[in-house]
């Protein structure tokens, strides 16, 4: 068993849990977004300001990997709207293909790094993040304001502070700066962010399970069929030769692939939501490739490890 699929197994049986407890009643569908809220605002920061505090950069090359993966989203985002034409369908529903396209769900690939390269994968995944978070963001609501329905236009105050107060991103930074400084890598502080983070994984991943809508998958198959092979296929493709044009080569080069690989993430159908997208599409394009993902990741990355 190669080592990406002996990760992934793994982190698909924690969702089908997630899954299967909010199927039979024994967490009620009510609670979940609170656990879900907990795991993103209370524990993902802590666990990222561990790793990126502790991370010894003098030992790690990031920049070419974490340059080709933004640049990887800047051009599924180009892609994405130049296809647009021969799309054919309303605006709602091509804001849900293009957030299906572009988006990423970042704690569930972090995890898998984690578990296939170790620290330096998780160092890795996390400068991605806070990263490319920003970028995919403000692609998301640009589109979402020009072909939305909703009454309800952001103003470039909103979006701007929605970024920054990213807890994700905060807690990237603030590692950072605990990196330089030498700030809470030991002692009380440390061990206490350390064991919160090691609970954020695991909840968010039953989170992703519990919010798996099988019913969304019989709406608008057609565009659900587009928007899954984009992210799938057509993504990881797209990351894998940026990255091989930036010289990015190994472990990283498999990364960035499965970083363009990675499948949607609910926050999609929270932003489709607000701004007027095609909610129905965005939860199916958010089941559809998180099963389907089982299948192409293992094999992007494979793919990616002989080229490397």
């Amino acid at each position: 068993m190669s080592p990406i699929l002996g990760a992934l197994l793994p982190i698909f049986a924690v969702i089908g849990v997630g899954w299967g407890l909010r199927r039979s009643g024994l967490m009620p569908a009510e609670q979940w977004p609170a656990i879900s809220r907990l795991a993103y605002i209370g524990l993902s920061p802590a666990l990222l300001f561990s790793v990126i505090s502790r991370a010894d950069f003098h030992t790690i090359t990031v920049a070419p990997a974490v340059l080709a993966a933004a640049l990887g989203f800047l051009s599924m985002g180009i892609l994405v709207i130049a296809l647009k034409p021969l799309i054919r369908t309303d605006g709602p529903a091509f804001t849900s293909i293009f957030q299906g396209a572009v988006r990423w769900n970042g704690l569930v690939i972090l995890a898998l790094a984690t578990l296939s390269f170790g620290l330096d994968g998780e160092v890795l995944v996390s400068l991605i993040m806070v990263v490319t978070i920003p970028i995919v963001n403000i692609m998301a609501v640009s589109v979402l304001t020009v072909w939305g329905t909703s009454a309800k236009k952001p103003d470039v105050q909103s979006v701007i502070w929605r970024i920054i107060s990213n807890p994700l991103i905060l807690g990237c930074l603030a590692g950072g700066v605990a990196n330089i400084f030498g700030w809470f890598q030991t002692g009380p502080v440390a061990e206490v962010l350390a064991l919160m983070g090691r609970a954020a994984l695991p909840l968010i991943l039953l989170a992703v399970g519990a919010a798996l809508d099988f019913s969304a998958l019989n709406a608008r198959r057609h565009l659900l069929a587009i928007s899954v092979t984009l992210k799938l296929i057509v993504a990881p493709l797209v990351f894998g030769a940026i990255a091989w044009a930036l010289g990015v080569r190994g472990d990283a080069l498999a990364i960035v692939v499965l970083v363009g690989a990675s499948p949607g993430a609910a926050s999609a159908y929270v932003l489709a939501q607000q701004l007027g997208g095609d909610r129905r599409l965005t939860a199916g394009d958010v089941t559809a490739s998180t099963l389907f993902s089982m299948i192409t990741l293992p094999l992007a990355v494979w793919i990616a490890v002989q080229m490397g």
